[in-house]
This record gives C-alpha cells, sequence and structure tokens, in this order.
C-alpha cells in the first residue's frame, strides 16, 4: 500500500454510499441532493470507479463539459471534484511541523525528502527508519516521529499543527485513532489546545467523529 489509497478500488456506489452514510463539511452537505439520480447519470457515462470519476472531472474544463452531456450542475460537479480530489490529501511540507527542528528539515531536504509523500516510504518499517536515522544522524526517536506524523496526515484534512496536537495528545497512529471514543478525543484535544495555543481552527466534535471515521477507512501499513 503506498502513501495514498487505490481509488481504483472503491467503486462508484462505495462512494455513493459513503457521502450518504458519513458525515460530510457544510460546504459538501449538497452532495446528498438527489444523490441516487445523480450518481445513476454518471454511470451511464461507463464510469465505474473513483478514480475513473477523478479523470473524468480533472479540470475545470472537463467539468465543463461533463456538465453539458450528463446536464448535472457545474456547481454540484466542482464539489464533487474537490471531494473526489480528498482522497489523495497535498503532501505536508516537512519544514512547516512545530516540531521538527530547522536542523532535521534541512536534512531532510538535502536528502531530497520535503514532504510527507517523499518520506513515507523511508518510515514505513522500523529497519527504513534505522537506516534513515544513519543516512542523516538523527536519533531513532526522531525517525519515529518522523513515521508518526507522516502516518497521520495520510488521513484526509490533518495539517502540519493538526498532526502535532495529536501527537502530543498520544493518539499519533493511525490505529490509536481509529479506537479513540471521538467524544472524549475532542474533550481532550480542546483541553490540550486551551493549554498549549498550537492550533487556531476551530476543533468541533463533528470534525473529530469524522476523523476517527477516516481512521477507521484507512490501512495499518506503517509498522511500529
Amino acid at each position: 500500500m503506498g502513501y495514498y489509497i487505490d481509488l481504483s478500488k472503491i467503486t462508484l456506489e462505495e462512494f455513493k454510499n459513503k457521502l450518504k452514510n458519513e458525515y460530510l463539511l457544510p460546504s459538501q452537505q449538497f452532495l446528498k441532493e438527489n444523490i441516487d439520480e445523480q450518481f445513476s447519470i454518471i454511470q451511464n457515462q461507463n464510469i465505474v470507479n473513483l478514480q475513473q470519476l477523478q479523470q473524468e472531472l480533472k479540470t475545470k474544463e472537463k467539468v465543463n463539459a461533463f456538465a453539458k452531456t450528463t446536464s448535472i450542475g457545474v456547481d454540484y460537479l466542482t464539489v464533487l471534484r474537490r471531494t473526489v480530489n480528498s482522497y489523495h490529501p497535498e503532501a505536508r511540507k516537512l519544514d512547516q511541523f512545530p516540531c521538527i527542528s530547522s536542523e532535521t528539515a534541512q536534512k531532510l531536504a538535502k536528502a531530497g525528502i520535503k514532504t510527507t509523500l517523499d518520506l513515507y516510504d523511508r518510515i514505513i518499517t522500523p529497519q527504513e527508519r534505522n537506516r534513515l536515522a544513519d543516512e542523516l544522524g538523527i536519533s531513532i526517536e526522531k525517525a519515529l516521529l518522523l513515521a508518526k506524523l507522516t502516518d497521520i496526515c495520510r488521513l484526509r484534512y490533518v495539517n502540519q499543527t493538526f498532526a502535532y496536537l495529536l501527537v502530543m495528545l498520544g493518539y499519533d497512529t493511525v490505529e490509536l485513532i481509529q479506537k479513540a471514543d471521538y467524544r472524549i478525543l475532542h474533550k481532550k484535544l480542546l483541553e490540550l489546545n486551551e493549554e498549549k495555543n498550537i492550533f487556531k481552527g476551530k476543533i468541533g466534535l463533528n470534525d473529530m467523529a469524522f476523523l476517527v471515521n477516516e481512521a477507521r477507512n484507512a490501512t495499518l501499513d506503517v509498522e511500529y
């Protein structure tokens, strides 16, 4: 399994059911409107999985063309496109993590490792982490921290600062987030953030339900 999930393995029907049953961001809520009808039209274009849908809606020009072909609204398709793309979240820049020193970030950059995507294959097993630590001249503990940050940042909408907050709280792997009670996680995060003032955004209860659900859908590929 790579850093990103394989979109070709998520069928359009599975994706539709995710949209129906999972918590959506406020900007995504209207995707549920007439969803069976909308997705039936999409399926009639011989689109059977999420990878095909992503390619069909890859650019604004393609979105406009697809809207004309199917009579599905451009606004609907635009939000649908953003939602599909969110399954491959932007790789996080390592020099923007609050807990990675500039010295370590520079060592990583010199080795051609600037993002969590670059780092992923280098930290996925203890053996790989040991090799990376030797190569960079950093401690095993720092290499393990890099692994945990990278692991958590595979989840949608988890940025550098929020990943750091989760690690500080002890929810430092995807597996631990999977097992969390989102209500307890929410309470503890608010308490820690009030004390440390690390994360500037709002931490909502529904956001934590979304995070735990995301983790439960993720694979446990990083070995600890």
